[in-house]
């Protein structure tokens, strides 16, 4: 039995085929700046997002190979762009280096514990699925209440509740793993 196209090269994935990486990710980068993204973290989570959902689809056997591969990534790419665009559209964003969590009279040692600290929240943080940080961003630096959230989002205000706490346990698991 032959091995498809898709599963040829998610073998070579899984074997670390740099040269097949690296050409992904040229490609990937290619397509995000026609896009015009301006902030380096928006496009390196664009790509991030992208790498997984080119796996997933992969894992899933949906390139037939009846095009190009790189058509078929662009495709990936190019509408995980406007799935950005559309859920950041009305977001305000805020830059995570711009929150202070140091009091300047606080002591040298506090000071670095406070850092590790907003390291660790910030690696957690990136580490929550994208509709977590999306829901985060929001509420906690958006400044926006659960039901103008669910309003934005179009569900109840219960269910941004729900989802928020989902979030939160996954966050302390998180924390757990990354304080060891």
């Amino acid at each position: 039995m032959t091995e498809s196209a898709a599963d040829q090269l998610l073998r070579r994935i899984r074997e670390h085929d740099n040269e097949l990486i690296a050409e992904l990710r040229q490609i990937i980068d290619r397509i995000i700046r026609k896009f015009n993204w301006t902030g380096p973290v928006s496009a390196e989570d664009i790509a991030q997002d992208c790498f997984i959902k080119l796996m997933e689809s992969l894992a899933r056997g949906r390139f037939e190979g009846r095009s190009s591969f790189k058509t078929y990534v662009y495709t990936i790419v190019r509408r995980t762009c406007i799935d950005y665009y559309k859920s950041h559209r009305a977001a305000e964003m805020t830059d995570i280096d711009n929150i202070t969590l140091v009091d300047p009279a606080i002591s040298p040692e506090k000071a670095v514990i406070s850092l590790e600290q907003r390291n660790i929240a910030c690696r957690v943080l990136m580490a929550l699925p994208k509709e977590c940080r999306r829901m985060w961003r929001a509420v906690f630096f958006g400044r926006r209440n659960y039901k103008q959230v669910a309003e934005q989002l179009g569900v109840s205000e219960g269910t941004i509740k729900r989802r928020m706490w989902q979030c939160r346990q996954m966050a302390k698991e998180k924390v757990a793993l990354f304080e060891k």
